[in-house]
């Protein structure tokens, strides 16, 4: 990592426990920073206290269905956002991601080498 490289955030929403500190660890590892949320509403807090610069959301959540929290997020923040799920498959939520411009779909469990490149490339597109 160069000097002047900024730490990217990244906001990790997912309702087991297991999973979310797992991919804490992982990216981590990688030189993010990395923010946890167990629901929809831990995550919207938690993006108006500090902006992050992708999320990665499962869809199936406690309260409010993953859906519609990233149409809330793409339609206010328009944040990076990368969907895994362990009960969808890619092609029922093609349109969805069409619709709402989202970068990426990881069935679970999840390929840490496939995910870590979307990542670096879905970053390294946006200016910082």
């Amino acid at each position: 990592m160069h000097e002047n490289d900024k730490i990217r955030n990244i906001l990790v929403v997912d309702d087991e426990e297991n999973i979310r500190e797992f991919l804490k660890a992982f990216l981590e590892e990688n030189h993010f920073n990395v923010t946890l949320a167990d629901d929809g509403q831990k995550a919207l807090e938690l993006i108006e206290e500090n902006l992050p610069d992708l999320m990665i959301c499962d869809l199936l959540l406690p309260g409010e269905h993953g859906i519609p929290l990233i149409k809330t997020v793409k339609e206010k923040y328009f944040i990076p956002t990368i969907i895994i799920s362990s009960i969808y498959e890619r092609d029922q939520v093609d349109d969805f991601m069409e619709e709402y411009f989202v970068e990426a779909f990881f069935e679970k469990p999840l390929n840490l080498d496939l995910l870590l490149e979307k990542i670096n490339s879905i970053l390294n597109d946006r200016t910082v």
